[in-house]
């Protein structure tokens, strides 16, 4: 397949051009949109497709590395295939699959099933966490990787295994097993309210009439995430000293979606004076994006954990983010059901879809010139390839995945949750604008984004 008159990514510009592909691969990127340079690959194009861009941008497909694709106990929240499907509508090639399944996926047992269920019926590549076994189970550990996990997920807010992860002597026992096996630990962080605390931070808000939005955040305040964000880099300071560890034997730990200043500004302080810590972090789009003062036809659709904050954490955010300080976004799809979602507030899960808007609102911006080009592809392929060491994708290049996304910029128009193809059929995004449009997405150069697309994703384990 050739794809010509094309406006092609690459090292931070956009480059008139065309791709040859062949067997899933990119074999060759011509910089030149000539008839004599598209001769040149005509040859090599077996399939004899040609596809006219109509300079059209192509970008490396997305890699979102955080995700809840539900299925097993919660197929009504969304399955594999409805999932994958969203993904692959959205551009969005690469999905990491968080644990918190029905039942947990906390033992090789069940972590197999899960896998298992997956099997053809994914539109996207796959990438499966797994909770802590009971009692923390090497052996058990050790059977979950080799299956394929590429990390282990930590709640403190709701633990899937019975283990106290507000518990400093839990917290080190994983890192060490982190260090040891040097396989990554993805932290939710948020340290949680006592009950009693948490009924009188609601008493209070319900007496004041506060919006549920507000009322939300001050339940799950940013001073907890920051708390649980330095509780973890205490005890992972304590790992090192104790055990006397050498650099390529530290823990891995990614923070999953810093949403506050107070925590992003403690990661931003331990990674600036030693750079060589193995921690990442990421941000969501709606951190960035959005704050707890959006109106909506019904409020529970903006409710999600860590909450939408104050204005003025997504705007230092999105700040950060536009100076190149922040190196990865993912999504926290988190489908519900609208049955759920029209329940009172206490009694709405948290969480809400979110890969049918990462595209359309961060490259919005990048339309807008409020956002660099560059910094989005960075953000959303080079860089989770890069630290997550998924190879041959997240660039344009030869020899690379042809996982592509081609975008168009067009008339502005509202985002519809309504056509979704997430079976959660809302979003805090309802009627915002955007100008981007998701013409065609190549997942190993097969176009995913049609209806007659099957499920030809692959389950990316640890070892890949």
């Amino acid at each position: 397949m050739i794809l010509k008159n094309a406006l092609i990514y690459n090292n931070g510009s956009l480059q008139d051009g065309a791709l040859l592909i062949l067997n899933g691969k990119i074999i060759s990127v011509i910089n030149n949109n000539s008839e004599d340079d598209v001769k040149s690959i005509r040859s090599k194009n077996k399939d004899g497709i040609e596809i006219n861009c109509e300079k059209r941008k192509i970008l490396p497909g997305i890699i979102d590395i955080h995700s809840h694709l539900r299925d097993m106990g919660q197929s009504e929240k969304e399955t594999f295939s409805s999932g994958t499907l969203a993904a692959a509508f959205s551009g969005i090639t690469t999905i990491f699959n968080m644990p918190n399944t029905i039942p947990p996926a906390i033992n090789a047992t069940q972590f197999k099933k899960w896998m298992r269920k997956a099997e053809n019926s994914i539109y996207v590549n796959v990438r499966f966490i797994a909770g802590v076994p009971k009692e923390f189970n090497l052996k058990e550990i050790i059977s979950i990787i080799e299956l394929g996990a590429i990390g282990f997920k930590i709640y403190p807010l709701g633990s899937l295994n019975e283990i106290d992860w507000t518990n400093y002597l839990n917290v080190q026992k994983i890192l060490n097993i982190s260090s040891k096996l040097q396989i990554p630990i993805f932290v939710h962080p948020d340290w949680p309210l006592s009950p009693e605390e948490k009924k009188e931070v609601y008493s209070n808000g319900t007496l004041i009439n506060l919006p549920i939005l507000e009322l939300h955040n001050n339940l799950y305040p940013n001073s907890l995430e920051a708390k649980y964000v330095h509780f973890i880099l205490d005890n992972y300071y304590k790992i090192i000293a104790d055990l006397d560890l050498s650099t390529e034997n530290y823990p891995i730990v990614h923070f999953c979606h810093i949403s506050c200043k107070d925590s992003y500004s403690l990661i931003r302080k331990a990674l600036d004076m030693k750079p060589n810590l193995k921690i990442t972090f990421e941000t969501t789009p709606h951190h960035l994006l959005l704050a707890n003062t959006i109106q909506l036809s019904n409020p529970n659709f903006g409710k999600v954990l860590p909450p939408l904050r104050d204005e003025e954490h997504s705007l230092f955010l999105f700040k950060e983010l536009k100076e190149g300080n922040i190196n990865l976004v993912g999504t926290d799809h988190a489908p519900h059901t609208l049955k759920e979602k029209a329940q009172d507030y206490l009694d709405a899960p948290s969480g809400f879809p979110g890969f049918e808007t990462y595209a359309l609102t961060l490259l919005d911006k990048v339309c807008r010139n409020e956002l660099s080009l560059e910094t989005f592809v960075k953000v959303t392929s080079e860089n989770p390839a890069t630290i997550f060491k998924i190879k041959n994708k997240g660039l344009i290049k030869a020899g690379y995945d042809a996982d592509l996304i081609i975008v168009d910029r067009i008339p502005e128009y509202p985002i519809k949750p309504e056509a979704f193809k997430t079976k959660a059929k809302f979003s805090p995004y309802e009627d915002y604008k955007t100008t981007v449009q998701i013409w065609k997405v190549f997942l190993s150069g097969i176009e995913i984004n049609n209806n007659d697309a099957e499920p030809k994703g692959n389950i990316i384990k640890h070892s890949d």
